[in-house]
């Protein structure tokens, strides 16, 4: 057999699990609080943009549709 595979005795894959474990026990809770406070802000947003007023939502689709030439 190669050589390589006497690494990967039980015990070396039991200790290699055990510290992906605890690595992902401490990391996953910071990735989480990221994911929720970019999720918040979002959603900020979207409440934000429902409670406009439809007269300046009307306003800026009217300015969009007329082309203003001076001479």
């Amino acid at each position: 057999m190669p050589q390589f595979q006497t690494f990967f005795t039980p015990a070396r894959l039991d200790e290699f699990w055990y510290y992906v474990k605890w690595l992902l026990f401490y990391v996953a809770p910071m990735i989480m609080i990221i994911a929720a406070a970019g999720a918040i802000s979002i959603l900020i947003v979207m409440i934000k943009k429902s409670f406009a007023n439809a007269e300046e939502i009307n306003k800026k689709d009217n300015q969009d549709d007329y082309e203003i030439r001076r001479y």
